[in-house]
């Protein structure tokens, strides 16, 4: 595997705090965490069942936030089921009023609250710890056989409890002195909890996940890891403190503390990538380019060439454009936080061989990712399936909110429409009004409109009406608005036209 240099960016501020993983001085993960905002992924909740729903085979669960949370069967029956159960009702699961231990999974994203399970698992440095499992299991990111075997033995070994185990990614190369406190601290958090959880009555937090920085450090910060850079003195100093008490001393001298002149964001060139991060198209080195269109129910990415015309063989041309899509589609999905059903749509290939290797190329970005993501299939038409784990909003949703003009379909109405509208409002305040003018203020693309052809529509609804009528361009005023200024004697609304002139 290809080495790629890998930065840890913390930009700590009084308001938020943000993390941006850079890989080859490219932005591929960025993670905000804002003060006034409760983070729930992780936290394991005393939850109370409010209702069960066999038609959704799912239950609503009180865990003391403002909305109650979602459990859907396949997250019960591991806990309170048999793994052979087939065609369960979730009523014979659990039962409305009944207390239950659950973890958050999905943060709420509206109308949507919290996606919980029972199926609950504790993240240490170099384990997880799942306490309704038995079973060991090994990060898929370690790829060589011998390795995962040999860690997978040593944890079998040390294992002296019915609990079940991940290796993390973190574990390679560590032998049983380094995994065996990682255990012992996790059976003896998890204890805690259930204690705790035994003498609590529901709605109760049980156990509340680490802050971002921390959770970067346990999940994140490996030996992968070149540089990790904060531009808080007081966050550096416990960073180094937190990894002391880990005993994680090989790791300290990676550790900086950034006090340029620039803000770290901008220094590093993070700003603009978050920006790019957040238009639809996206261009290739090559001069192709993408295209995402997100809805709510799946991601949309189109491949276009561009600008990009290749040399002789237009195979070559479309092959070229292609690969590069498919790394830079495997890096906006992480940065973008896409999650779902995703539709890729490459440039058409005839040839099978050409196919096979934007697919690997996809396939081998793809394996950069944390979150797991499946290609299910390649279609007829030439288009990729593909789903990508959503546990959280995305970027857009994050940083942005509707437009309250277009609603969110990110369309407004042309000015050519808007000056129709105009006309409209004139004739109906031509015949209603004993006004001797009317004065209307639009947006400036508007007035451009209606300086056109339509002026003289405007001057045969001053003939029609006997009325004097003055357009003013207002730059401030959004383009689908149309505002009645003055309606009266032809000297007052002169007047306020000239004000506005002045």
């Amino acid at each position: 595997m290809e080495y790629r240099a890998k930065q840890v960016i913390i930009d700590s501020s009084l308001s938020e705090k943000r993390i941006a993983i850079l890989e080859n001085n490219k932005l591929v993960e960025i993670y905000i965490e804002r003060l006034e905002e409760k983070k729930i992924i992780g936290n394991i909740y005393k939850g109370k069942v409010m209702n069960v729903l066999p038609g959704i085979e799912a239950a609503f669960i009180d865990i003391g936030i403002d909305r109650n949370a979602f459990l859907h069967l396949n997250d019960v029956i591991q806990s309170f089921g048999k793994k052979s159960d087939k065609d369960v009702d979730i009523n014979k699961l659990i039962k409305v009023g009944q207390e239950i231990d659950v973890q958050v999974v999905k943060e709420a994203i509206i109308p949507k609250g919290a996606k919980v399970t029972t199926n609950i698992s504790l993240p240490g440095r170099y384990l997880v710890l799942m306490p309704n499992n038995n079973t060991v299991a090994v990060s898929r990111r370690i790829e060589q056989e011998e390795e995962r075997e040999r860690l997978k033995k040593i944890v079998q070994k040390i294992k002296k409890n019915e609990f079940g185990f991940i290796i993390r990614t973190a574990a390679t190369g560590k032998e049983e002195e380094d995994l065996l406190p990682d255990m012992d601290f996790l059976v003896r958090l998890w204890n805690k909890i259930q204690k705790r959880s035994r003498r609590a009555k529901a709605p109760l937090l049980l156990h509340e996940d680490l802050s971002l920085t921390y959770r970067v450090i346990r999940d994140l910060f490996t030996e992968e890891i070149d540089e990790f850079l904060v531009n808080s003195k007081e966050e550096y100093e416990e960073i180094i403190n937190y990894l002391d008490n880990l005993f994680l001393l090989e790791l300290k001298p990676r550790v900086s503390y950034y006090d340029g002149d620039k803000p770290i964001f901008e220094a590093f060139n993070i700003e603009k990538e978050i920006s790019k991060a957040l238009e639809k198209k996206v261009w290739l080195k090559c001069g192709g380019y993408l295209v995402f269109d997100e809805v709510e129910a799946l991601t949309v990415v189109d491949v276009n060439t561009g600008k990009y015309v290749g040399g002789k063989k237009m195979r070559d041309t479309i092959l070229k454009t292609n690969l590069q899509a498919a790394e830079e589609i495997a890096r906006q999905l992480r940065l973008r936080y896409i999650g779902g059903i995703i539709i890729i749509d490459f440039i058409d290939m005839d040839n099978k061989e050409d196919q096979e290797k934007v697919i690997n190329k996809l396939e081998n970005e793809l394996k950069k990712d944390r979150i797991k993501s499946n290609i299910v299939q390649t279609t007829e038409l030439g288009l990729v399936e593909m789903t990508r784990k959503r546990s959280k909003r995305d970027l857009d949703s994050l940083l942005r909110t509707a437009c309250p003009y277009c609603t969110g379909s990110g369309r407004i109405m042309s000015p050519e429409t808007i000056s129709n509208q105009v006309l409209h409002k004139l004739e109906d305040l031509g015949k209603h009004s004993k006004a001797e003018a009317i004065l209307l203020g639009v947006n400036p693309e508007v007035e451009k409109e209606l300086s056109g052809g339509k002026m003289l529509l405007i001057k045969q609804l001053e003939r029609d009406y006997k009325k004097s009528i003055y357009i003013k361009a207002l730059p401030y005023l959004h383009i689908e608005k149309i505002k009645v200024i003055a309606v009266g004697k032809r000297r007052d609304v002169k007047k306020i036209l000239k004000v506005l002139q002045d």
